[in-house]
């Protein structure tokens, strides 16, 4: 079974709608790129003051105490979220079939929200940063932030209501979730951290507002972007719409529930992180859910892997996903949890969503939607080849030193005659590679950026036929032509 082709009022519609997203749309993944490159780049450099403590000693302004943090700032807040939200507004109009309204008003709070970024990122970097990961920016901040997501993504809301199809997509499920449930543990987080919790339960209502923020939105959004792409790319729909929608179910009933098994064996009631755990084990059925529906999807297609950006792009986010759902489950038991909770191994997880899997399905549906939103192709298959292996190269380098990284520093932290120092010091070996890792990623991001600006200035290949990996410029009508598929 193929997924048929669009009438000529179906093309036709689709390009209105394209037309009206085209300036917010083009505007958050910009803006988003921006930040990706700076986040990339503070990312390297806290990881090179790790590698060299003594380096910038005489510039409190460049110790790894506010580096990391402007770094996890921008590159969540900064990019993840503005290319996220590009990607949701696009997705629904199209999965709707509406128009894309009051981008004007979404474009002036898109500026808002980059010089709220702007703020947190330097509050930090004069000092006034509080060490609670990714909430570490001053409390007069969030409200602000809250409000402003708040007036960008409402409008999803209306558009979905109005949709002009009789059943919902599976995509559209995923973007209504994200949309709602971000600004729910964005605000529950910083109240109760914000009014007085107990430092105990503010570091567990932390650790349980990043592991739902990867569940709830960054989740989400991956998967709304995969069941689109994919069946887009090779032509055929999904394999079962009941097991999509059971997929969905178990991530929003069980997401919820997950985080507080980062601090097992803490000063916290035994039942939270064991029922914590628990959730991420079962979460895994989600993941085979999905796996099961894409890989009919996937069954005699991997030539296009070899054409598609998107496609590429695509499947080794959702390969990444079931990686870092794995690996969750894991450290959320009690046998590894209990020597990699303070570890490196942490950071690596936690990269590997922020930057793996969410990051690289986006890339594929930015490499998808840009050339629909400007009527212009991408300038070069090889710089988006170049920008998908040192991506990969990158997270993969990442996680396998920090993995490896952490497993030795939690060995040595399990040792009752070792200090903390100690275990780091053992282990520094591995933050040369993470250094090395945000190096590649660093060079992957500026060919990305590049290109990007590129087609913002109208400056993309305006010949006929995509640009394709391995493939000339315009040879083939679509990735399924030149792979030999049609």
């Amino acid at each position: 079974m193929t997924v048929p082709k669009p009438t000529v009022e179906e093309m036709q519609e689709r390009a209105a709608i394209d037309r009206s997203a085209r300036y917010p749309v083009l505007f958050f993944f910009t803006s988003a790129a921006a930040w990706l490159f700076v986040a990339t780049i503070l990312g390297f450099f806290s990881s090179l003051k790790l590698c060299v403590p003594s380096l910038f000693d005489s510039c409190p302004f460049l110790g790894y105490g506010r580096l990391f943090p402007m770094h996890m700032i921008a590159l969540v807040y900064g990019w993840a979220m503005q290319a996220g939200i590009g990607v949701m507004l696009w997705l629904m109009a199209r999965l709707t079939k509406n128009e894309l309204r009051y981008g004007t008003t979404m474009i002036v709070m898109g500026h808002l929200w980059n010089f709220i970024i702007s703020l947190a990122v330097l509050s930090v970097w004069a000092g006034y940063g509080r060490s609670i990961p990714l909430l570490d920016f001053p409390v007069w901040v969030w409200p602000m932030m809250a409000l402003t997501y708040a007036l960008i993504v409402v409008w999803l809301i209306p558009m979905f209501r109005s949709r002009r199809n009789s059943y919902v997509y599976v995509s559209e499920m995923y973007l209504v979730g994200a949309a709602v449930w971000f600004p729910w543990i964005f605000v529950a987080a910083n109240l109760l951290i914000n009014k007085g919790a107990s430092p105990v339960m503010g570091a567990g209502t932390d650790a349980w507002y990043i592991s739902n923020l990867i569940y709830f939105w960054m989740g989400p959004i991956a998967l709304a972007v995969a069941y689109y792409i994919i069946p887009k790319i090779t032509a055929r729909p999904i394999y079962s719409y009941p097991l999509a929608q059971a997929g969905f179910w178990i991530l929003a009933v069980l997401a919820g529930w997950t985080g507080f098994s980062r601090y097992m064996g803490g000063p916290l009631p035994a039942w939270i992180p064991a029922v914590s755990g628990a959730a991420s084990i079962f979460i895994l059925l989600a993941v085979v859910a999905t796996v099961a529906n894409f890989l009919p999807s996937l069954k005699g297609q991997t030539k296009l892997w070899e054409y598609s950006p998107s496609l590429r792009f695509t499947v080794m986010g959702m390969l990444m996903f079931v990686v870092y759902a794995v690996l969750a489950a894991l450290s959320s038991t009690f046998t590894f949890g209990k020597d990699l909770q303070f570890s490196h191994f942490q950071i690596g997880l936690d990269t590997l969503a922020f930057y793996g899997f969410f990051s690289m399905t986006v890339f594929g549906a930015i490499y998808f939607i840009v050339p629909r939103i400007t009527n212009a192709e991408w300038p070069s298959g090889s710089r988006i080849r170049t920008h998908f292996w040192f991506s990969t190269y990158g997270i993969i380098t990442m996680v396998v030193c920090m993995l490896v990284g952490g497993i030795a520093q939690g060995g040595d932290m399990a040792q009752w005659d070792r200090d903390f120092s100690t275990s780091f010091v053992n282990s520094s070996a591995y933050m040369v590679g993470r250094c090395i890792a945000w190096g590649l990623i660093s060079f992957s991001n500026f060919a990305f950026l590049y290109q990007l600006g590129l087609m913002f200035v109208g400056k993309g290949r305006k010949t006929d036929g995509p640009t394709l990996i391995h493939s000339e410029p315009g040879a083939a009508a679509d990735a399924r032509a030149a792979a030999g598929l049609s």
